[in-house]
């Protein structure tokens, strides 16, 4: 009976698993990187905040920019329009009366550059879009429109015609390389046209 108790052998015993080494703590270094990457996260979040910010801020003038452009197209439009009526209308007495004759070589010649002055004004919105190629077709009739300009004009202001179409010719090369200088030699052209149209058709 003895031996058998000496032979017997104890069962082995597991060695506890103390709280300590089950779950082991966090660590600094990783206590530290979560706080940075709380940081970082919140540094993103302000800077896609202010970018939204920025980018709200730019937008509200260009469309308003934009919307006055168009307004004026349309007006540019609609006054082309009633001017060709009235120019329909003065051909038929062309034959009965020199007044009329006079008379309708004005209106051809305010139809002429309100019809330059269309083209820029829709060329200029076109590069407001970031759209060259449409400002290139806005600009595709305009040199013909100069050159018909210069031949109505009296021989002391055929030159500014000549200046104009050379100004039209530096922004159409300039479209599509560079945008604000294109827009800068439009907006001169513009400014010319409305000064000849008001030596010719300010109202007194």
């Amino acid at each position: 009976m003895d031996e058998e108790k000496q032979n017997e052998k104890p069962a082995p015993t597991l060695p506890e698993v103390t709280k300590d080494k089950a779950i082991p703590p966090e660590s600094r270094v990783n206590r530290i990187t979560l706080r940075i990457l709380r940081w970082l996260l919140g540094v993103l979040i302000l800077m896609g905040l202010g970018a939204m910010l920025v980018i709200f801020a730019l937008y509200q003038p260009t469309r308003q920019m934009l919307a006055e452009s168009q307004e004026q197209v349309e007006q540019a439009g609609q006054r082309i329009a009633e001017l060709e009526g009235e120019v329909a209308n003065l051909s038929t007495f062309e034959e009965q009366n020199q007044d009329l004759r006079v008379e309708l070589d004005k209106t051809g010649l305010h139809v002429t550059i309100l019809s330059a002055r269309s083209d820029v004004a829709a060329a200029q919105l076109a590069l407001a879009l970031n759209d060259p190629a449409k400002a290139r077709l806005a600009l595709s009739k305009t040199p013909e429109t100069l050159e018909k300009l210069e031949g109505m004009l009296e021989p002391g202001k055929k030159k500014l015609a000549a200046d104009m179409q050379a100004r039209l010719d530096l922004a159409v090369k300039e479209i599509g390389e560079n945008a604000y200088a294109a827009n800068s030699d439009l907006d001169v052209l513009a400014t010319a046209l409305l000064e000849l149209e008001n030596a010719y058709f300010a109202k007194p």
